[in-house]
């Protein structure tokens, strides 16, 4: 499921955005950073993952100045485009999945959670993350939970 949810957020940040992400382990950079949940659930396996989508702030202005030509966007405009981007990654994800077709999917609608610390990011132990253009711009992926019905 991880394999299908990365290949949509490349797809995404290529395909409307020209971002290319690229994969990198590092320390991350000290600033601010919006979350974003999705649910994604296998009805086959009676399963359900919950994912954190995360943005950094500066990631978010990149994405702001491309698709609202807005330099300097406000707090509240960049939590909107933090739930769009992951609108947009749910999307592309269930267009997979439909080529795919292994499993009963279901994808939950994503909703802003919250604004996250540098040191709240920094306790998540394995993330997956993706830098873009420069350094500070930097996505990734925290894996929550898996519930078993």
């Amino acid at each position: 499921m991880k394999v299908i949810l990365i290949r949509a957020i490349r797809n995404m940040f290529v395909g409307q955005i020209e971002l290319t992400p690229q994969p990198f382990k590092a320390e991350l950079v000290d600033g601010n950073y919006f979350v974003s949940s999705i649910q994604l659930r296998s009805n086959t396996k009676g399963e359900t993952h919950y994912f954190k989508l995360v943005f950094s702030e500066s990631l978010l202005k990149e994405v702001c100045s491309v698709l609202l030509f807005e330099d300097e966007p406000d707090d509240v405009t960049m939590k909107d485009m933090s739930t769009e981007v992951s609108n947009q990654i749910v999307g592309n994800t269930k267009a997979l999945m439909e080529s795919v077709k292994h499993e009963d999917l279901k994808l939950s609608i994503p909703k802003f959670e919250e604004e996250l610390s540098f040191e709240d990011v920094r306790k998540e132990p394995n993330p997956i993350l993706f830098k873009f253009n420069n350094t500070n711009s930097i996505w990734f992926m925290m894996t929550r939970d898996t519930k078993k019905d």
